[in-house]
């Protein structure tokens, strides 16, 4: 199991707005590098879950893959999305009120023995995990820089 953990401050955001950004299937997919597309399968408001299709971009002879999974949300404080198949995979982000916008930790864990099984062994831990943090820390900025347009946007129109 490889884990990655990455955090950032999103200044002049709430959690209810860096949250709004996060749950929206058509704004994930700028947010996220690799991610190409969301299918929304059912949700259900009641439980704060659903379950999705999204379509990732690994490159090389892995390709674009399907991913099937779970997303279950606690607004606006949490989103932890649990890809079942063909790997398993978790990207949980935490949100939490701070002085001057929100703290934001995003935590990816994948276990590669699913899809490779013994020859996951094999796999260079610490390339997957520098891989991983990438990814978050892409992520991050990206949702760092979407915020900051959203503020510039509200202030343009309040002027």
């Amino acid at each position: 199991m490889i884990i990655v953990t990455r955090r950032a401050s999103i200044e002049s955001s709430s959690p209810e707005e860096v949250f709004a950004s996060l749950a929206d299937p058509n704004r994930i997919c700028n947010l996220l590098p690799r991610m190409q597309k969301v299918e929304l399968l059912d949700r259900n408001l009641e439980t704060c879950s659903a379950r999705m299709i999204t379509y990732m971009s690994l490159g090389g002879i892995f390709g674009i893959i399907r991913c099937e999974g779970d997303l279950t949300w606690t607004e606006p404080g949490d989103i932890l999305f649990k890809v079942h198949t063909p790997v398993s995979l978790e990207t949980r982000w935490t949100l939490i009120p701070a002085v001057y916008g929100t703290d934001l930790q995003a935590t990816m864990s994948l276990d590669l023995r699913p899809l490779l099984g013994p020859m996951a062994a094999f796999v260079p831990k610490q390339i997957v995990s520098d891989l991983l943090a990438g990814e978050l820390e892409a992520a991050l900025n990206a949702i760092r820089d979407d915020s900051a347009n959203n503020v510039l946007r509200e202030q343009a129109i309040a002027a």
